[in-house]
């Protein structure tokens, strides 16, 4: 049965769909968190050009915009002014 653009059982779907989300976390992690709103590592250009255009196409996130934001959270954590505060924003 042709179940899409390439012919794969059930389970080539759930594991490409695992890789995938997979490399959008750790984009994410080392990438948004550790390096641009922490600079706690440093990437060679051509990953960190990788993670950009990955969360780009993939989430749409705008790496400035989530980096300042989380430096916000970091500066002003359980505060009226926190972003990500659960005790002011639910």
């Amino acid at each position: 049965m042709y179940a899409g653009i390439v012919d794969w059982p059930w389970w080539g779907y759930v594991l490409v769909t695992l890789g995938l989300t997979h490399v959008t976390i750790a984009a994410v992690t080392i990438f948004l968190h550790r390096q641009q709103a922490h600079r706690a590592l440093e990437l060679h250009p051509l990953v960190a050009h990788f993670f950009r255009l990955w969360l780009w196409l993939t989430t749409g996130m705008v790496t400035r915009e989530w980096a300042a934001i989380h430096r916000k959270h970091h500066a002003r954590c359980e505060t009226a002014e926190d972003p990500h505060s659960p005790q002011v924003h639910g």
